[in-house]
């Protein structure tokens, strides 16, 4: 989420004490209300341990444009009317998914969309600035195709056609890295990049399904591995740590022997991810045995990148679901309500951080797929993309196939809206609830609710009320015991910081210079007035937590989390110079105290 945190009344609270400090006269603070923990669970779930702080709680939402245009509007739990993106945030999403197709619209005049969101790269970078300037982050998932890619089509794209391998090996890289470059262009925050789509043993129309070799070796580990370069040679560019995703599904039948394929064919990628649906695919302690060994035995973080469950059998347009009858599910270890359904959610996010307690930071989240996909009148399927595919996608069958099979060469309607996290109406259900509930936090639940706080989660240069100086690791230095002063502006990674959410209102202070990977710390865990501030290895010891706190608008006091909130970060003896040094100082409110977030773009 972005934005403000709520604001608390700081001025007035405090007594001035005797005691003087080289800053200055200094006041002891009452300890700050934390962020707004909820009294009861909105969807009735219960809360998930080992969840890191930046735990994925996702969305695919793909489909949001075309269903904007249809004319579906959204509103909170309450009826009240929101943008969905701040109705999702209010709700604790923290991450959304957006698919990319490569030309998703048919060959010849008038030209028309296949349906199901026409999702092309400039819808994918709307809907991620969208999504970033609420304040979550994105995950781009590259089909390589046209439509639909899953286990059983993997087309390659209209003009990919006759490509030979080593072609579409040049293309798979070519589209990555330039599909990337406009993307963060646009300021979209992209934070994983998924390499082809569902891709059980085939993809862009090589593989399995073309030449009966399943085990990744005829030429779909060599795509993979180019889309990998491409994220590579972005990050390289840009200066950025975007995560490298390979997506499966039947994962508890193939998933540990796709990565068993992919260690022995050498891709380096970083995140396994599965699609998991529970009335599909089995039992979540199932799921968490088995991402849980492919953490261990691959060294790779663990993602499910799909997931939903129906809250009715209920059909609300023409066009069948689905999840029309219970003889389209597998497993029934839910009931198909709503309640059953925020059941289900929160079971997969708990099986994802069970990887958690094995192999810390390895278990990364999960995504809900399309739970703002509802019906729509049967005027805007074709017209607006609203259903999931269009008269014109067969047309693009016919490309690789003698008749259609797969897309359809009549307007379709959605065979999804009965897994939605949203009503008919387009109003939120209690199971949309989750992701805040997971973790006990509030969740904004009407367009007039101010009761939740906002996360303030990101990169920022840290600027000093005082001097006008910056944040900065000494020497854009990676090792324990680097010194944290403030220095003029660099723009560069000793003077970024990222904010991640420790719980209960606090913050860990990851540093740039560290590529993220060590935090801002109040050095011996000292509760004394002149303690240094360092940087070191993450502990989540309360000596690497800060609360961010709003003295007024867009101005922070950080409070250290070792003195209980009573101390803060001090430009130490009033300093204005390069290299004037920051120490722990009781928080009395002086100008050397407070500090500005420019969140870096």
């Amino acid at each position: 989420m972005k934005g403000k945190m709520m604001k608390r009344l700081i001025a007035g609270m405090m007594t001035i004490a005797t005691a003087v400090s080289l800053c200055s006269a200094v006041a002891e603070m009452p300890t700050q209300a934390d962020v707004v923990k909820a009294a009861t669970s909105v969807s009735g779930v219960s809360q998930v341990s080992n969840m890191p702080s930046d735990f994925a709680r996702g969305v695919d939402i793909s489909t949001v444009i075309a269903l904007e245009k249809a004319g579906v509007s959204y509103y909170y739990l309450d009826g009240t009317s929101g943008d969905i993106f701040d109705i999702l945030a209010g709700a604790g999403v923290n991450y959304v998914r957006i698919r990319i197709w490569n030309n998703p619209y048919d060959a010849s005049s008038p030209y028309k969309g296949y349906g199901a969101g026409n999702c092309d790269l400039y819808n994918a970078k709307v809907l991620g600035k969208r999504a970033t300037d609420a304040g979550m982050k994105v995950f781009i998932d590259f089909h390589y195709s046209d439509f639909w890619a899953d286990p059983g089509k993997q087309f390659a794209p209209k003009a990919w056609k006759d490509y030979s391998l080593s072609y579409k090996k040049d293309a798979v890289y070519n589209f990555t890295y330039q599909s990337l470059q406009e993307l963060l262009d646009y300021g979209v925050n992209v934070g994983m990049v998924q390499i082809g789509n569902e891709t059980n043993g085939s993809m862009c129309g090589i593989g399995g399904l073309y030449d009966g070799n399943w085990d990744l070796s005829s030429g779909v580990a060599e795509l993979m591995q180019q889309g990998c370069y491409a994220v590579d040679d972005i990050n390289g560019s840009y200066g950025r740590d975007i995560l490298k995703v390979l997506h499966f599904t039947d994962f508890l039948e193939h998933g540990t022997w796709y990565a068993e394929c992919l260690a022995n064919m050498g891709v380096d990628y970083d995140v396994f991810a599965t699609s998991f649906y529970p009335m599909w695919h089995g039992s979540t302690s199932d799921l968490a045995e088995n991402l849980t060994y492919i953490a261990e035995t691959y060294n790779k973080k663990v993602l499910v990148a799909e997931t939903g469950y129906p809250y009715t059998f209920d059909n609300a347009d023409s066009t069948g679901n689905n999840v029309g009858s219970a003889d389209a599910m597998v497993s029934y270890n839910y009931a198909v309500t709503i309640d059953g359904q925020a059941q289900a959610l929160r079971d997969v996010f708990a099986a994802v951080a069970q990887v958690n307690a094995s192999k810390w930071g390895y278990g990364l989240g999960a995504f809900y797929w399309e739970p703002a996909w509802i019906a729509t009148d049967s005027s805007t399927w074709g017209s607006c993309g609203s259903g999931w595919a269009s008269s014109s996608s067969g047309n693009y069958e016919l490309l690789y196939n003698s008749s259609v099979q797969f897309y359809s060469t009549t307007d379709q309607g959605c065979s999804w809206d009965n897994m939605t996290l949203f009503d008919q109406n387009g109003k939120a259900m209690k199971s949309l609830y989750v992701f805040n509930d997971i973790r006990g936090y509030s969740s904004t639940t009407s367009s007039g609710d101010t009761s939740a706080s906002t996360s303030l989660e990101g990169i920022y240069y840290i600027r000093s009320y005082y001097s006008g100086k910056y944040l900065d690791v000494t020497n854009n230095s990676s090792a324990n015991g680097a010194n944290i002063q403030q220095w003029s502006y660099l723009a560069n990674t000793a003077q970024r910081f990222q904010l991640a959410d420790a719980g209960d209102g606090y913050y860990y202070i990851y540093t740039g210079a560290s590529n993220y990977t060590k935090v801002v710390d109040v050095e011996g865990k000292s509760t004394a007035d002149g303690a240094n501030v360092l940087q070191y290895a993450f502990n989540g010891g309360s000596n690497q937590k800060f609360k961010f706190v709003e003295v007024k608008d867009g101005v922070y006091a950080i409070l250290t989390g070792v003195s209980s909130e009573k101390s803060c970060l001090d430009v130490y003896n009033w300093s204005t110079a390069d290299g004037g040094n920051i120490a722990q100082w009781t928080y009395w409110g002086g100008d050397c105290q407070l500090w500005y977030l420019e969140k870096v773009q």
